[in-house]
């Protein structure tokens, strides 16, 4: 008879096999899956990996022709459960068949339970043996041994509370996804499917949110009130002031100058420093004008208080899931879903522990020291290490965190390496630097409190405070191990209460406040964990499916929202906002976790996260109109805005976009959003439209378009050669004074076929210009008649500068005549 076991994947099944055979295993092949045989115990022992999910629900085939079902409907279905991956399936049947033993082996989180459920429910179809679970978070060899020495029993309501999720997503999804796309379709054409994810939209949603913010954002106006002080220059002060006071009792026994002198050795960078008002921003300018003309001038000011506190900086919790994926983002610029990737693999190449974890504390029996023994065979840390532990005696206690989920361990290096160990085997890119957070953070966590000396100085000139404050590292701790967290000092000169300092310049800074910064990944992997959003395992993958729908982007650590995702999350705010809001699905979850719990049975859940996606659907349905009249708005106006000969603008009345529209009856500006908006402008009827992009309409017109190369014309308004601000909108090209009246500018005029200088005091004077070539008038002034210069270019030819008054001659033989007579 054999032991079967099912791993989750084939790299797993290997380094198990590895460790329970002693390296004596051998590879088979059953149905296209890799096995692992070796004897153990005089027993024959098989292991294969089961490649992730090997079953998936899904509705049955009627339910799946979207123009001929009702979405409404898939709530009210139950969804059925499929054999995605037949070869493997089948492995599980063969291998089943003739075991006496069956091991679970899958990774031990709500997804490894469920897949191993899936094996033993394919398992069971075929065999009776007893069916165990065997619980590791690492590959060491005496964990991998006692796992599969005392194997427990399988967690049903673990394994259960995973099916919920896929069944109740599966349902949200498809209804939703189904339901917003088919209705858009009625209004305009797209091909796009618009998703609605339970986890996904209100992933999406908090990107959408801060972008709304940044972009509604209004800047206040603020002051601040600033000064510059000089301890070198405040010391001559003081003796001065010293000097004054003694009088003449001994002018050559100046003692306080001389120990003051001793002070001032130093450069000007050691002895400036800045200072601000203790009222901080201020919001009125009257009041900032007043503080500053209370003071201006002033060259003397007091240090009236000195404070000095050490303040200690606690080395970090152990890691999490969502604690590394926040770190990896921000220390290494390595995306969730790539650290996940890199620390599944440190994992099963048994270099790390188990990646996916709540846990942010050690068990009071964790290990320490063998750890760190490991951890020295890389140079970068043992010296570290030995000081951590001659420091200690070997007692080294870790800095806990609050939480124990009662799954896994803090995530922790199991095996010390060096960089070329971790490369060989982990092939990719960022293994090493995440390899090397994980082993810091580790170190880092059992090491002392880095101390900090904060100074904070209450400095007057007159009776109006500034607050000065500085920051010295007194001891590195942690941090001398962990220097992805570098606190830079904040140096200040020496000063004593009392002291007089020399006040450089006092300003009155006027500014504005700035808008929200664009949202960090590890600031979403945050906002995604507080509001129950997705699991420890699953909050990369949602953040990696809306970047893979065009929703968003990351640029370095930051993520930008697509037109798509912005557009698709404010039409969801406008119409049902509850959609891509956290409440529901923070509910949804938490029905999830009572499964888990087993407070709670999967058929009573899925009533009541049923009912809860009912009533969002409801919400849904109700304002479908303005719904989709947003949505199709927005479709239209993304197609219309790509056709830039007609594109227009933005509709003052619905916000979508304004496009020049041809009929057989004519032509004019109307709105893609119609028939829901029905706003439209006239145009001329006649000549070649062009939107001249550059001009902006001083009337409010929505924009300004060249009828054929004669005039222009403003939407919504008219002509612009009626428009009393024409100069403004257009100001006129012009050569220099009109030689004829004296009073006019001879402006350049442009038409289709000619350009020609006419007086702008219409006194009928006009002058020709080339016809060929392109002609512009430069700043340069010609020398004789005070005309600006001209410069044409044409084809292939040299660019000619010249001046263009057919009158400049004679003024330069009038000229040289009256400068001939003068001598």
């Amino acid at each position: 008879m054999t032991v079967v076991a099912f791993a989750e994947k084939n790299k797993a099944a290997e380094e198990i096999a590895k460790i329970l055979s002693s390296g004596s295993y051998s590879r088979t092949n059953i149905e296209g899956a890799s096995a692992y045989k070796f004897k153990r115990n005089g027993e024959d022992w098989i292991i294969t990996g089961l490649a992730g999910h090997i079953m998936g629900y899904d509705y049955p085939t009627e339910y799946n022709r979207w123009n001929e079902v009702d979405p409404g409907i898939l709530l009210d279905v139950d969804p059925q459960k499929f054999v995605t991956k037949e070869n493997l399936a089948n492995a599980v049947e063969k291998l089943s068949k003739n075991a006496h033993l069956i091991i679970l082996a899958c990774d031990y989180d709500r997804e490894g339970e469920n897949i191993g459920f899936e094996a033993k429910e394919l398992a069971e179809r075929v065999s009776t043996a007893p069916i165990k679970r065997a619980r590791y978070s690492s590959f060491s060899k005496s964990e991998i041994e006692k796992a599969f020495d005392h194997p427990g029993e399988p967690d049903t309501n673990l394994a259960m509370a995973a099916e919920t999720r896929q069944i109740l997503d599966l349902k949200m999804g498809a209804a939703f996804t189904r339901y917003v796309t088919l209705s858009v379709r009625e209004k305009a054409y797209t091909k796009e499917v618009l998703s609605i994810g339970p986890c996904q939209t209100p992933t999406c949603g908090f990107v959408y949110e801060r972008e709304k913010s940044i972009r509604e954002f209004k800047p206040k106006d603020f002051w601040k009130i600033l000064a510059d002080f000089d301890t070198k220059e405040g010391e001559k002060l003081t003796a001065e002031k010293e000097k004054s006071e003694k009088g003449n009792e001994n002018p050559n026994d100046d003692a306080g100058g001389k120990t003051k002198a001793k002070r001032t050795k130093k450069n000007e960078s050691e002895t400036e420093f800045q200072g601000t008002h203790r009222t901080g921003q201020i919001t009125e300018k009257e009041k900032a004008d007043d503080i500053f003309k209370r003071i201006k001038g002033e060259k003397k000011a007091v240090v009236d208080k000195k404070t000095v506190k050490e303040q200690s900086l606690a080395p970090p919790v152990p890691l999490n899931t969502t604690e590394f994926l926040k770190r990896a983002s921000s220390f290494l610029n390595i995306s969730p879903e790539k650290a996940l990737e890199i620390a599944e693999q440190l994992y099963l190449s048994g270099l790390t522990s188990y990646p996916r974890t709540e846990t942010n504390m050690y068990a009071p029996d964790f290990e320490f020291l063998p750890i760190l023994s490991e951890l020295t065979k890389n140079p970068s840390y043992s010296k570290t290490i030995e000081q951590l532990i001659r420091e200690t005696a070997g007692k080294v206690v870790p800095k806990n965190g609050t939480k124990d989920a009662k799954d896994h361990p803090p995530i922790y290096p199991i095996r010390g390496a060096t960089q070329p160990d971790v490369e060989k085997l982990v092939n990719l890119p960022g293994a090493y630097p995440v390899y090397d957070l994980i082993c810091r953070h580790f170190i880092a966590n059992l090491m002392p409190s880095a101390i900090f000396e904060k100074t904070k100085l209450d400095i007057k000139i007159k009776e109006e405070i500034f607050d000065v404050t500085g920051s010295m590292k007194k001891s590195s701790g942690w941090l001398s191990i962990y220097d992805y967290e570098t606190k830079k000092d904040k140096m200040l000169p020496p000063m004593e209460e009392g002291d007089i300092l020399f006040v450089q310049k006092i300003q009155n800074m006027a500014s504005k406040t700035a808008p929200p910064k664009k949202l960090m990944e590890s600031e979403l992997l945050t906002l995604m964990d507080k509001n129950g959003i997705g699991t420890k395992a699953t909050a990369p993958t949602h953040i990696e499916t809306n970047k893979k729908r065009g929703y968003f982007e990351t640029a370095g650590k930051t993520i930008s929202i697509l037109d798509t995702g912005y557009m698709l999350m404010e039409s969801l705010d406008t119409a049902v906002p509850i959609v891509i809001r956290p409440e529901i699905r923070s509910q949804v979850e938490n029905l999830i976790q009572q499964v888990e719990d087993g407070k709670m049975t999967m058929n009573e859940a899925l009533l009541s996260g049923t009912a809860l996606i009912k009533k969002m659907y409801g919400d849904l349905t109700a304002n479908k109109d303005r719904l989709v009249q947003k949505l199709a708005g927005s479709i239209k106006s993304e197609a219309a805005e790509s056709d830039k000969k007609n594109y227009v603008g933005v509709c003052p009345v619905c916000a979508n976009a304004l496009r020049l529209i041809t009929t057989d009856k004519g032509r004019f500006i109307g709105c893609v959003g119609y028939p829901d908006c029905s706003q439209t402008y006239p145009v001329p009827k006649t000549g070649a439209l062009t939107i001249l992009r550059s001009k902006k309409c001083q009337k409010g017109g929505i924009a300004v378009i060249d009828v054929g190369k004669k005039y222009n014309w403003a939407v919504g308004v008219g002509p612009c050669f009626n428009c009393d601000q024409k100069d403004e909108c257009d100001p006129p090209e012009t050569a220099g004074i009109c030689p004829k009246c004296k009073d006019g500018q001879m402006v350049m005029v442009r038409l289709s076929d000619s350009r020609f200088l006419s007086c702008s005091k219409k006194c009928g004077h006009t002058q020709s210009l080339p016809k060929a070539g392109r002609l512009t008038i430069l700043d340069e002034k010609c020398p004789i008649c005070g005309w600006n210069l001209f410069r044409n270019k044409e084809n292939e030819k040299e660019a000619e500068d010249f001046c263009a008054n057919r009158r400049c001659r004679a003024i330069g033989l009038k000229n040289e005549q009256q400068k001939s007579n003068s001598n």
